[in-house]
Protein backbone atom coordinates (compact mmCIF):
# COMPACT_ATOMS: atom_id res chain seq x y z
CA UNK A 1 0.00 0.00 0.00
CA UNK A 2 1.14 3.53 -0.73
CA UNK A 3 1.67 5.66 2.34
CA UNK A 4 1.57 8.84 0.27
CA UNK A 5 0.76 9.58 -3.34
CA UNK A 6 0.20 12.59 -5.56
CA UNK A 7 -0.45 12.98 -9.26
CA UNK A 8 -0.11 16.33 -11.04
CA UNK A 9 -0.93 18.00 -7.73
CA UNK A 10 -1.26 21.79 -7.72
CA UNK A 11 -2.28 24.01 -4.80
CA UNK A 12 -2.67 27.80 -4.63
CA UNK A 13 -2.02 30.11 -1.70
CA UNK A 14 -4.96 32.37 -0.76
CA UNK A 15 -3.32 35.23 -2.71
CA UNK A 16 -3.50 33.13 -5.89
CA UNK A 17 0.19 32.25 -6.27
CA UNK A 18 1.19 28.61 -6.62
CA UNK A 19 2.20 26.90 -3.39
CA UNK A 20 2.70 23.61 -5.24
CA UNK A 21 2.53 22.63 -8.89
CA UNK A 22 3.24 19.55 -11.02
CA UNK A 23 3.84 17.31 -7.98
CA UNK A 24 3.77 13.57 -8.70
CA UNK A 25 5.20 10.85 -6.43
CA UNK A 26 4.38 7.74 -4.42
CA UNK A 27 5.93 6.33 -1.25
CA UNK A 28 5.17 2.87 0.08
CA UNK A 29 4.17 2.14 3.67
CA UNK A 30 5.63 1.77 6.22
CA UNK A 31 8.20 4.54 5.96
CA UNK A 32 9.95 7.26 7.93
CA UNK A 33 9.62 10.07 5.40
CA UNK A 34 11.15 13.55 5.60
CA UNK A 35 9.74 16.48 3.61
CA UNK A 36 12.49 19.06 3.22
CA UNK A 37 13.03 22.36 1.45
CA UNK A 38 13.54 26.06 2.19
CA UNK A 39 10.96 28.31 3.82
CA UNK A 40 7.97 28.91 1.55
CA UNK A 41 8.61 25.79 -0.55
CA UNK A 42 5.18 24.23 0.13
CA UNK A 43 6.13 21.65 2.74
CA UNK A 44 3.34 22.40 5.21
CA UNK A 45 0.90 22.93 2.36
CA UNK A 46 1.63 19.41 1.11
CA UNK A 47 0.87 17.91 4.54
CA UNK A 48 -2.36 19.86 4.89
CA UNK A 49 -3.42 18.86 1.39
CA UNK A 50 -2.74 15.19 2.08
CA UNK A 51 -4.88 15.49 5.22
CA UNK A 52 -7.73 17.08 3.28
CA UNK A 53 -7.43 20.41 5.08
CA UNK A 54 -6.70 22.18 1.77
CA UNK A 55 -8.42 21.36 -1.52
CA UNK A 56 -6.06 21.31 -4.50
CA UNK A 57 -6.57 23.45 -7.57
CA UNK A 58 -5.66 20.50 -9.75
CA UNK A 59 -4.64 16.87 -9.50
CA UNK A 60 -4.96 14.16 -6.88
CA UNK A 61 -3.39 13.29 -3.54
CA UNK A 62 -3.95 10.41 -1.17
CA UNK A 63 -2.82 8.75 2.03
CA UNK A 64 -2.97 5.03 2.85
CA UNK A 65 -5.09 4.40 -0.24
CA UNK A 66 -7.70 7.07 0.54
CA UNK A 67 -8.38 10.16 -1.58
CA UNK A 68 -7.55 13.36 0.31
CA UNK A 69 -10.65 15.19 -0.92
CA UNK A 70 -13.36 12.54 -1.13
CA UNK A 71 -12.23 10.45 1.86
CA UNK A 72 -10.61 12.98 4.19
CA UNK A 73 -12.69 11.85 7.18
CA UNK A 74 -11.22 8.36 6.86
CA UNK A 75 -7.70 9.77 6.52
CA UNK A 76 -8.01 11.83 9.70
CA UNK A 77 -8.94 8.71 11.66
CA UNK A 78 -5.65 7.15 10.57
CA UNK A 79 -3.35 10.10 11.27
CA UNK A 80 -1.93 11.46 14.51
CA UNK A 81 -1.11 15.03 13.52
CA UNK A 82 1.23 17.52 15.21
CA UNK A 83 0.79 20.88 13.42
CA UNK A 84 3.50 23.51 13.18
CA UNK A 85 1.72 26.02 15.41
CA UNK A 86 -0.47 24.60 18.11
CA UNK A 87 -3.49 26.81 18.84
CA UNK A 88 -3.81 26.17 22.58
CA UNK A 89 -4.79 29.43 24.26
CA UNK A 90 -2.46 30.45 27.09
CA UNK A 91 -5.38 31.43 29.33
CA UNK A 92 -6.91 27.92 29.29
CA UNK A 93 -5.59 26.08 32.40
CA UNK A 94 -4.62 22.80 30.78
CA UNK A 95 -1.95 20.62 32.34
CA UNK A 96 0.60 18.67 30.32
CA UNK A 97 -1.35 15.49 31.15
CA UNK A 98 -4.56 17.06 29.80
CA UNK A 99 -2.86 17.89 26.50
CA UNK A 100 -1.62 14.32 26.06
CA UNK A 101 -5.03 12.86 26.93
CA UNK A 102 -6.51 14.96 24.12
CA UNK A 103 -4.73 12.61 21.73
CA UNK A 104 -6.90 9.80 23.09
CA UNK A 105 -10.17 11.64 23.63
CA UNK A 106 -10.58 13.66 20.44
CA UNK A 107 -11.27 10.54 18.37
CA UNK A 108 -13.78 9.17 20.87
CA UNK A 109 -17.50 9.66 20.62
CA UNK A 110 -19.07 11.95 23.28
CA UNK A 111 -19.03 11.89 26.22
CA UNK A 112 -15.25 11.94 26.04
CA UNK A 113 -14.25 10.45 29.37
CA UNK A 114 -10.71 9.17 29.95
CA UNK A 115 -10.49 5.50 30.89
CA UNK A 116 -7.74 3.91 32.97
CA UNK A 117 -6.22 2.66 29.69
CA UNK A 118 -6.20 6.22 28.30
CA UNK A 119 -4.40 7.49 31.39
CA UNK A 120 -1.85 4.67 31.34
CA UNK A 121 -1.03 5.32 27.68
CA UNK A 122 -0.76 9.07 28.32
CA UNK A 123 1.60 8.52 31.24
CA UNK A 124 3.73 6.14 29.18
CA UNK A 125 3.95 8.68 26.34
CA UNK A 126 5.02 11.41 28.76
CA UNK A 127 7.66 9.07 30.15
CA UNK A 128 9.02 8.42 26.65
CA UNK A 129 9.65 12.14 26.12
CA UNK A 130 11.01 12.64 29.66
CA UNK A 131 8.07 14.81 30.78
CA UNK A 132 6.46 12.54 33.36
CA UNK A 133 7.69 14.66 36.28
CA UNK A 134 5.96 17.70 34.75
CA UNK A 135 2.63 16.02 33.98
CA UNK A 136 0.76 18.34 36.36
CA UNK A 137 2.52 21.51 35.18
CA UNK A 138 0.42 24.04 33.29
CA UNK A 139 1.09 23.71 29.57
CA UNK A 140 1.40 27.49 29.20
CA UNK A 141 4.25 27.56 31.76
CA UNK A 142 6.42 25.08 29.86
CA UNK A 143 9.38 26.10 27.72
CA UNK A 144 9.18 25.84 23.93
CA UNK A 145 11.08 22.56 23.89
CA UNK A 146 8.97 21.10 26.70
CA UNK A 147 5.74 22.08 24.95
CA UNK A 148 6.90 20.37 21.77
CA UNK A 149 7.76 17.21 23.70
CA UNK A 150 4.26 17.19 25.23
CA UNK A 151 2.70 17.55 21.77
CA UNK A 152 4.79 14.65 20.49
CA UNK A 153 3.65 12.65 23.53
CA UNK A 154 0.05 13.44 22.59
CA UNK A 155 0.66 11.91 19.16
CA UNK A 156 2.38 8.86 20.66
CA UNK A 157 -0.56 8.27 23.03
CA UNK A 158 -3.06 8.35 20.18
CA UNK A 159 -4.05 5.65 17.73
CA UNK A 160 -3.52 5.30 14.01
CA UNK A 161 -0.89 3.91 11.64
CA UNK A 162 0.53 7.32 10.65
CA UNK A 163 2.29 10.05 12.65
CA UNK A 164 2.46 13.36 10.77
CA UNK A 165 4.59 16.11 12.29
CA UNK A 166 5.09 19.60 10.90
CA UNK A 167 8.46 21.03 12.03
CA UNK A 168 8.45 19.26 15.42
CA UNK A 169 12.05 20.35 16.07
CA UNK A 170 11.50 24.06 15.41
CA UNK A 171 12.17 26.27 18.42
CA UNK A 172 13.42 23.40 20.58
CA UNK A 173 16.59 23.24 22.64
CA UNK A 174 19.30 20.70 21.81
CA UNK A 175 18.19 18.27 24.55
CA UNK A 176 14.55 18.30 23.41
CA UNK A 177 15.56 17.95 19.77
CA UNK A 178 17.76 14.92 20.41
CA UNK A 179 15.13 13.32 22.63
CA UNK A 180 12.28 13.81 20.13
CA UNK A 181 14.33 12.37 17.28
CA UNK A 182 15.41 9.34 19.32
CA UNK A 183 11.85 8.64 20.52
CA UNK A 184 10.38 8.90 17.01
CA UNK A 185 13.09 6.71 15.49
CA UNK A 186 12.62 4.06 18.15
CA UNK A 187 8.83 4.22 17.85
CA UNK A 188 8.99 3.74 14.07
CA UNK A 189 11.34 0.78 14.39
CA UNK A 190 9.36 -0.96 17.12
CA UNK A 191 5.81 -0.37 15.81
CA UNK A 192 4.10 -0.77 12.46
CA UNK A 193 3.69 3.00 12.22
CA UNK A 194 4.78 5.37 9.46
CA UNK A 195 6.20 8.80 10.27
CA UNK A 196 5.99 11.82 7.99
CA UNK A 197 8.03 14.79 9.20
CA UNK A 198 8.40 18.25 7.71
CA UNK A 199 11.80 19.70 8.54
CA UNK A 200 14.15 22.31 7.12
CA UNK A 201 17.16 20.38 8.40
CA UNK A 202 17.76 16.73 7.55
CA UNK A 203 20.75 16.50 9.88
CA UNK A 204 19.06 15.49 13.17
CA UNK A 205 17.00 12.66 11.62
CA UNK A 206 19.17 11.41 8.77
CA UNK A 207 19.99 8.06 10.40
CA UNK A 208 16.29 7.21 10.77
CA UNK A 209 14.87 8.50 7.47
CA UNK A 210 14.09 6.05 4.66
CA UNK A 211 12.45 8.36 2.09
CA UNK A 212 12.94 12.07 1.37
CA UNK A 213 10.82 14.51 -0.63
CA UNK A 214 12.77 17.62 -1.66
CA UNK A 215 10.44 20.51 -2.50
CA UNK A 216 10.67 23.99 -3.92
CA UNK A 217 7.02 24.53 -4.84
CA UNK A 218 7.37 21.44 -6.99
CA UNK A 219 9.04 18.08 -6.49
CA UNK A 220 12.76 18.55 -7.11
CA UNK A 221 13.96 15.19 -5.76
CA UNK A 222 12.75 11.96 -4.19
CA UNK A 223 14.67 9.00 -2.79
CA UNK A 224 16.88 8.02 0.11
CA UNK A 225 18.78 10.74 1.99
CA UNK A 226 21.88 9.85 -0.02
CA UNK A 227 19.95 10.12 -3.31
CA UNK A 228 18.66 13.57 -2.46
CA UNK A 229 22.01 14.80 -1.13
CA UNK A 230 22.98 15.66 -4.71
CA UNK A 231 24.74 18.95 -5.32
CA UNK A 232 22.85 19.83 -8.50
CA UNK A 233 19.44 19.22 -6.90
CA UNK A 234 20.45 21.13 -3.78
CA UNK A 235 21.59 24.12 -5.83
CA UNK A 236 18.22 24.17 -7.60
CA UNK A 237 16.53 24.41 -4.20
CA UNK A 238 18.93 26.40 -2.01
CA UNK A 239 20.81 28.39 -4.64
CA UNK A 240 24.40 28.38 -5.91
CA UNK A 241 25.80 28.78 -2.38
CA UNK A 242 24.87 25.17 -1.50
CA UNK A 243 27.92 23.02 -0.86
CA UNK A 244 28.59 19.36 -0.10
CA UNK A 245 31.62 18.49 2.00
CA UNK A 246 32.76 14.91 2.66
CA UNK A 247 34.82 14.20 5.75
CA UNK A 248 35.53 10.96 7.68
CA UNK A 249 32.94 8.99 5.74
CA UNK A 250 30.18 11.56 6.20
CA UNK A 251 28.59 13.86 3.66
CA UNK A 252 27.76 17.40 4.76
CA UNK A 253 25.51 19.87 2.99
CA UNK A 254 25.89 23.52 3.86
CA UNK A 255 23.03 25.84 2.89
CA UNK A 256 22.11 29.35 3.93
CA UNK A 257 18.57 28.21 4.70
CA UNK A 258 19.18 25.19 6.88
CA UNK A 259 22.76 25.53 8.06
CA UNK A 260 24.55 22.22 8.37
CA UNK A 261 22.88 19.05 7.05
CA UNK A 262 24.67 15.73 7.43
CA UNK A 263 24.17 12.33 5.86
CA UNK A 264 26.36 9.22 6.18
Amino acid sequence: MNLLEAEDLAVRYPNGTWALHNVTFSIEAPSFTAVIGPNGSGKSTLLRTLLGLIEPARGHSGLMGYDSVRQKSKIRKLVRYVPQREGIAANIPLKAMDIVLMGRLLKKAPPRIASSKDRDLALDALKQVDMLDLKDRSFSELSGGQKQRVLVARALAGEGPVLMLDEPLAGTDAHSQDLIVEVLGKYHNEHDVSIIMVTHDLNPIHTYVEDVLLLKNTLVGIGTPCDVMDIEMLKRVYGPSARIVEYAGHRYCITRDSGFDRHD
